[in-house]
């Protein structure tokens, strides 16, 4: 009877600690240092800067204008925003299940360029170019190649 009884504390021992240090359902998913990653990428987003996959490095993005480098995705397909020195306008297609999107390349050249900065410029010609997207809680990835993306920050002001 006592075999018995060491044999189930040892067991139970056992149990409780590979339950205290086993992996958890986000490191399983490879989840512990990322930010959830969500499915929508609608709504208002700021510029960041520009980054790669292969970096962790941002090429941040300055405006002296704070109205600058915004970007509003609408459900009805239909964007809104600003470059360094415009408003741009269009309309873009998306598909959610294979995270790919692209916006009419008319709408940032009908938008007009007038006084546009080589850093506008620069966003522009990324946006015309972008391929697929990535959305986490507060983060837009916009992938204008395989390596190289757009980095948008959820807005606080929606």
């Amino acid at each position: 009877m006592r075999k018995y009884k060491i044999f189930i504390v040892l067991f139970l021992l056992t149990v409780t600690t590979a339950m205290f240090f086993s992996c958890s359902k986000e490191d399983a998913l490879g989840l512990e240092n990322a930010a959830l990653e969500l499915q929508s990428p609608y709504g208002r987003w700021k510029l960041e800067g520009y980054a790669t996959t292969e970096s962790k490095q941002i090429a941040v993005v300055f405006s002296k204008d704070p109205k600058a480098y915004y970007l509003t995705l609408n459900k009805d397909g239909s964007f809104t925003g600003t470059s360094s020195a415009n408003e741009i306008s269009g309309k873009f297609t998306i598909d959610p299940h294979r995270r790919v999107i692209s916006f009419s390349a008319d709408d940032f050249y009908s938008s007009g360029r007038l006084n546009e900065t080589s850093e506008g410029n620069l966003y522009l010609n990324r946006l015309s170019k972008v391929i697929k997207y990535r959305v986490f809680t507060d983060q837009l990835h916009f992938y204008y190649s395989d390596k190289e993306y757009l980095l948008f920050i959820k807005s606080v002001n929606q």
